[in-house]
Formats: structure tokens, sequence, C-alpha cells
């Protein structure tokens, strides 16, 4: 099983916009994949930038994963899919 870490910076107004979209968004992937998915945002950030991390726990197929992230893509704001970040892990 491997654990996903999907992180962005974007200035703090759209950020607090876009929170609800991406709310949505991660229920309608854990619907459709099964995966666990938590939405984070740094705590020690303040002023005009919020760092968020959607962060999926539980992937057991990797590539299927991967698309299914990929197709909900384009319902994401604009500004997070530029600067989106991924990692991803594995139990020891």
């Amino acid at each position: 099983m491997e654990h996903w870490y999907v992180y962005y910076k974007l200035p703090a107004e759209e950020a607090q916009r876009c929170l609800e979209a991406l709310r949505l968004q991660l229920a309608a992937l854990t619907a459709a994949t099964g995966v666990s998915a938590r939405l984070l945002r740094r705590a020690d950030e303040t002023g005009e930038t919020a760092t968020l991390m959607e962060v999926y726990h539980g992937v057991a197929d990797p590539p299927a994963f991967a698309a299914a992230l990929e197709t909900a893509l384009p319902q994401w704001p604009s500004s997070a899919r530029g600067a989106r970040r991924t990692e991803r892990f594995v139990d020891c």
C-alpha cells in the first residue's frame, strides 16, 4: 500500500475560496477509488500564501489511482494544478 502526499502553495485568499471545491473533489475521489483522503493546511503559515496538502492513505493500485487523480485534475483551480507536487511513501 502506498500513501500519497500532494501539496501546493496558493495565495491565501484563493486557498480559502477553493477549500470547499477541493473537499468535494476529495470526497468524489474517495467514492470512486476507495482511497481515504484528507485535506490539510500548513499550521505555521500566516500572510499572503497558504500551503495545502492532500493526503491519500491506502493506495493499493497506484496506476489506477494516478489515472483517477489525473481525471479529477481539470476540476481543480488552475493555480493549484500548476503548483502541485506529489510524493509517494510505503510502510516500513
